[in-house]
């Protein structure tokens, strides 16, 4: 009977989509629990030998500890427990699991042991620096953005900042790294960003543009999919690996902006059909430009405007009058000169450039 029930709930596993999260979850209890796994007074349930946290019950409420002795908190462990408000972690726990604390609406402090040696894609979505309290040293939190030690891979957006800019020296965004920031509108990825993982920006409500740099050569299932406010994509060269569904359900997306000759490539990666509402548009690049340098930065206050034509002139023909006057300083008092005199002078030196020109 005991074989029986396995052969139907492997059959059961197959049939499930992969996004219902939670109906995969309760077959997996399902299993496990074949295997002997105990339910403890809070609804948490527990492997056999008491090493994986499998899964909380929904109704979890108020502060909880894992029972020493955990070593795994599995993947979507906690997803879903909207009431637990706090939650700590044993120093015998070395892995979390992918999204393992998502969804977790109350939750206003969870710990990571420095025994954690292997994080799984962001277990973190929805939670803010202030959320999350870091021990490990194989993972460190900067200006609110969790990396691993390297500080080559983007782990976890922690903020619901509106623009953010990713350091030098980052070559990847992991799965689910921004998911849901959907209070994000501006990202700048780096030059030397390799890869972006699956559904690493997806649900960014209010994301307007997405620039991908030319080192990337690898975009993820659904790595910007329901993002429904961005209108133009711009791919600064073609990319290698390239998923399908990268823009899926991307309702305002109208231009697709690719490097010239490489639009039949794109529109075959992403099945965009010729009779398709978005346009892919190939441009001559005759600068080769980075993905900051066509981000627009007129919102830092600190950048310097550019100076006008005619100031500069105005400043030239001042040097020149200044250098004249001191050459006759000998010669008797000279009448000072005006401003009037100055700005005349400066637009016939510019009426003489040009006519030098022509």
């Amino acid at each position: 009977m005991k074989e029986n029930k396995k052969v139907i709930l492997n059959v059961l596993r197959k049939n499930v989509a992969k996004e219902d999260r939670f109906e995969n979850q309760l077959l997996n209890l399902a299993v496990k629990k074949m295997g002997g796994a105990k339910r403890d007074d809070r609804g948490v349930y527990y492997s056999k030998g008491g090493k994986h946290l499998i899964m909380s019950s929904k109704t979890l409420e108020g502060d909880y500890s894992v029972k020493d002795g955990t070593e795994e908190i599995d993947d979507n462990a906690f997803w879903g427990c909207a009431f637990v408000t706090k939650i700590s972690l044993p120093d015998t726990v070395t892995r979390i699991g992918k999204e393992a604390f998502g969804r977790c609406l109350s939750l206003t402090e969870v710990n990571i042991p420095a025994s954690v040696v292997k994080i799984g894609a962001n277990p973190f979505v929805g939670l803010n620096s202030e959320n999350v309290k870091c021990a490990t040293d194989k993972y460190v939190i900067d200006a609110k953005i969790m990396y691993n030690a390297d500080r080559d891979k983007v782990v976890s957006c922690l903020t619901d900042a509106k623009m953010l800019i990713l350091p030098k020296g980052v070559t990847a965004v992991a799965d689910l790294a921004f998911n849901r920031r959907s209070k994000l509108k501006k990202i700048v990825l780096p030059d030397g960003l390799e890869t972006i993982g699956s559904d690493a920006f997806s649900e960014c409500d209010d994301l307007e543009e997405i620039i991908v740099p030319a080192t990337v050569t690898e975009i993820g299932d659904y790595a910007f999919a329901d993002c429904i406010s961005v209108k133009k994509v711009t791919f600064l060269s073609d990319v290698k690996r390239l998923s399908r569904t990268a823009l899926s359900d991307c309702d305002a997306l109208s231009e697709i902006s690719v490097p010239a000759g490489t639009a039949p490539k794109f529109r075959k990666q992403l099945h965009i059909s010729s009779d398709s509402d978005i346009l892919v548009i190939e441009r001559e690049d005759k600068n080769s430009k980075t993905a900051e340098a066509l981000v627009k930065t007129d919102e830092f206050p600190d950048k310097p405007k550019a100076e006008k034509k005619s100031d500069k002139k105005a400043e030239k023909a001042e040097r020149k009058a200044e250098k004249d006057k001191k050459k006759k300083g000998g010669k008797g008092n000279q009448p000072e000169e005006k401003p009037d005199d100055v700005k005349a002078e400066a637009e016939a030196l510019e009426e003489k450039e040009t006519t030098n020109k022509d």
